[in-house]
C-alpha cells in the first residue's frame, strides 16, 4: 500500500512537471527562401518565405525572428503574412541584433501543425563596389538561421535566389564561389530583362546560414555604397594608439590599473543607467501628453533633476510650501488645496514628508521606481528615441519663447516654460541672463518661482520672496540660479548612492549565462563575422525563429 502511495505521488509529480517541460520552443523547419531583389536605384528587396512545423509539446510558434543583413533596413516597409492573413505587429527584434520579430497574433502555429512565414522588407547599403573589377558592384548574402536547440531534423529545401538588376546578361554577371571552385548557383537563368541566380540545398540543417553572391556591372544601378575610407588623421590617430597599446604592453601593472579604471568608470555609468532598456521600442511613434518630471524621466536626467521638476509641479499647483532653516537644510510643508488633482507620483511626494517636515529618502526611492513602472507602462508601443526627440523639441521652443521675450513679459514668460527649460542640462548657466531683478522684484502677480526659497545674501538663512533684492544687480540676478543650484545638490545627497540603489531595482545588470540561446527560445542570434570574398559583403549572419 505504502510503495503504491509512492508510485502514485510519483506519477503525480512527473504530470505536473511535464507542462513545464513541454513550453519550451521545439520546432522543424521544412523549407527556407529567401529571394532577393536588385532594384534600379540600389535599394534590395528582401523576401522570405519559411514554413515551421512546430512539434508534439512544443510552445506554439507565435513570435518569429529573422535576421537582417544590416541595421540599413526600412521597418516600415515590412511586411508579412501566413496563408493570407497580414500580420501587421512588426518590431525590431529584441534578441536578434540586427533583424525584426513578426509577432503571429491569431495566426501562430499549433504544435502538429504547418505555417509558412512571408515575409519582405527593403534594405539599403546591400549593393558595394566589386573589389576586384571597379566597373562592378557586388551584392553577398546569408540567410537568417535558428538555434540547434530548438530545431528538429533537417529542412527538405533550403534556397537563395538573386534577381539581379534589369539589364544584366549572363555574359556580364558573375558568381561568388567564396573561394571554392565547386561553390556555384543550381540554376542560372534569364527572366525577362534581368539574370536570376538560383542556389539550392536539399535536406541540409537550418542552424547555419547559407552565403550567396554575385556581381554585375556598376552601371546597372544608381547607387552603390562605398564604406568611409580613413582619413589621413585618423590613420596616424590609430598608429599612435597602436604604439602607446604596445608600450603598455610591456607593463603589465599598467594593463591591470587601465582595466581597473575602465571597470570603475564602466561601473558607474552602468549604476545611473536607471531606466529599463525595455522602455519604448524604436517605431511606436511619440508618446505625447508626459508631464516635466516624466520627459526628464524618460531622458535618464539626474534623478535629484528629476524630483526637482516634481517639486515645481507642486509649487506651481500652490500644494508645497519650502523653507531654508539652514545651510542646505530645508524643510517642506504641504499647503492645503480643495479640489486639487495631483498626479500619483505628487502625492507618493507629500506622503514622503516625514513628521520633522524633511524628506524620507526610503519613501522618495519608492516614488522614483513608481514613477518609472508607470512610465513603462505608459511608453508601451511608443518609440522612446522619438518621444525624447518630441520634448527635446518643446525644450528648445521654451528657449526660444524666453530670449524673444520683451524684459515686461519676461517673469510670466518664465512662469510658464522654467519647468520645460529645465530639461536643459545646462539650463542654470543658459537662464542666468534672464533670472534679473526684473523677475524677481515684488509685482502684482505672484509667479509660482518667487516660492521657491531664494537667498539674500549667500548664507544659510531663508528669506521673504522679493525682498532684499535689487540692491546690486549682479547679486539679485544670481540669486535664483544660485538658489536652484544650492536646492539641487542638497535635495538627494548623495545622488550617485540613491540613484544606483534605484538602479539595482529597476535595471540590474543582465544575469551571465554561457548558453547561446534567450529567454524566449529565439534562434541563434550570435553574431557573426562575414568572411567575404570581395568587398560586397553585406552577410545575414544572425537568425530568428520562435
Amino acid at each position: 500500500m505504502v510503495k503504491g502511495k509512492r508510485a502514485a505521488m510519483l506519477l503525480l509529480a512527473l504530470a505536473l512537471c511535464l507542462p513545464a517541460a513541454a513550453a519550451d520552443y521545439y520546432f522543424k523547419v521544412d523549407d527556407l527562401k529567401a529571394v532577393l531583389t536588385v532594384r534600379q536605384d540600389g535599394l534590395v528587396d528582401l523576401r522570405y518565405a519559411v514554413t515551421f512545423t512546430p512539434q508534439p509539446g512544443s510552445h506554439p510558434v507565435d513570435i518569429i525572428d529573422i535576421g537582417m543583413p544590416n541595421e540599413n533596413y526600412e521597418l516600415d516597409s515590412a511586411r508579412a503574412s501566413i496563408a493570407g492573413t497580414a500580420l501587421t505587429d512588426i518590431r525590431r527584434s529584441e534578441f536578434v541584433k540586427p533583424g525584426v520579430e513578426v509577432h503571429l497574433g491569431a495566426s501562430e502555429i499549433a504544435p502538429g501543425r504547418s505555417g509558412t512565414l512571408e515575409f519582405s522588407i527593403l534594405l539599403s547599403r546591400m549593393v558595394y563596389p566589386d573589389s576586384d573589377d571597379p566597373n562592378y558592384a557586388a551584392v553577398q548574402f546569408k540567410t537568417t538561421w535558428y538555434d540547434g536547440k530548438y530545431v528538429a531534423g533537417s529542412a527538405k529545401r533550403i534556397e537563395v535566389q538573386f534577381n539581379l538588376p534589369p539589364g544584366s546578361k549572363p555574359e556580364e554577371v558573375k558568381y561568388h564561389g567564396f573561394g571554392d571552385s565547386a561553390y556555384k548557383p543550381s540554376e542560372m537563368l534569364q527572366e525577362g530583362d534581368r539574370v536570376v541566380y538560383h542556389w539550392l540545398w536539399l535536406d541540409r540543417p537550418a542552424t547555419v546560414p547559407y552565403a550567396a553572391g554575385a556581381s554585375f556591372p556598376r552601371s546597372l544601378v544608381a547607387n552603390v555604397y562605398s564604406p568611409p575610407k580613413l582619413s589621413i588623421l585618423k590613420i596616424v590617430s590609430s598608429v599612435i594608439i597602436a604604439f602607446i597599446a604596445f608600450v603598455f604592453s610591456l607593463s603589465p601593472i599598467w594593463i591591470i590599473i587601465l582595466i581597473v579604471v575602465f571597470a570603475v568608470r564602466s561601473s558607474r555609468k552602468r549604476l545611473q543607467q536607471y531606466l529599463p532598456p525595455r522602455v519604448g521600442i524604436e517605431s511606436g511613434g511619440i508618446k505625447r501628453g508626459l508631464a516635466p518630471a516624466e520627459a526628464a524621466l524618460l531622458q535618464e536626467l539626474p534623478l535629484a533633476r528629476v524630483l526637482l521638476l516634481v517639486i515645481f509641479g507642486l509649487l506651481k499647483k500652490g500644494k508645497l510650501e519650502i523653507r531654508e532653516v539652514g545651510a542646505k537644510d530645508f524643510r517642506y510643508h504641504e499647503q492645503k488645496q480643495e479640489g486639487l488633482e495631483l498626479q500619483e507620483y505628487e502625492t507618493d511626494f507629500i506622503a514622503a514628508i516625514d513628521n520633522e517636515n524633511r524628506l524620507d529618502k526610503g519613501l522618495l526611492r519608492k516614488l522614483i521606481t513608481g514613477m518609472i513602472a508607470a512610465l513603462e507602462k505608459k511608453m508601451a508601443g511608443f518609440s522612446r528615441r522619438e518621444t525624447n526627440a518630441y520634448y527635446q523639441s518643446i525644450m528648445n521652443k521654451a528657449w526660444e519663447q524666453v530670449q524673444g521675450c520683451p524684459p515686461d513679459k519676461l517673469p510670466a514668460e518664465l512662469a510658464q516654460s522654467l519647468e520645460w527649460l529645465a530639461l536643459d542640462p545646462e539650463y542654470e548657466k543658459r537662464l542666468e541672463p534672464y533670472a534679473n531683478d526684473t523677475i524677481l522684484l515684488p509685482g502684482s502677480t505672484d509667479y509660482w518661482y518667487r516660492r521657491f526659497p531664494q537667498r539674500t545674501s549667500g548664507t544659510g538663512g531663508a528669506s521673504v520672496p522679493g525682498k532684499g533684492f535689487g540692491q546690486t544687480v549682479s547679486g539679485a540676478a544670481a540669486n535664483l540660479v544660485g538658489s536652484l543650484q544650492a536646492f539641487s545638490g542638497a535635495l538627494l545627497g548623495d545622488t550617485s548612492a540613491f540613484t544606483a540603489a534605484i538602479t539595482r531595482v529597476t535595471n540590474p545588470p543582465p544575469v551571465r549565462t554561457y548558453s547561446s540561446s534567450s529567454g524566449r527560445s529565439s534562434g541563434g542570434h550570435s553574431s557573426c563575422a562575414c568572411a567575404c570574398a570581395c568587398a560586397g559583403c553585406a552577410c545575414a549572419c544572425a537568425g530568428g525563429g520562435r
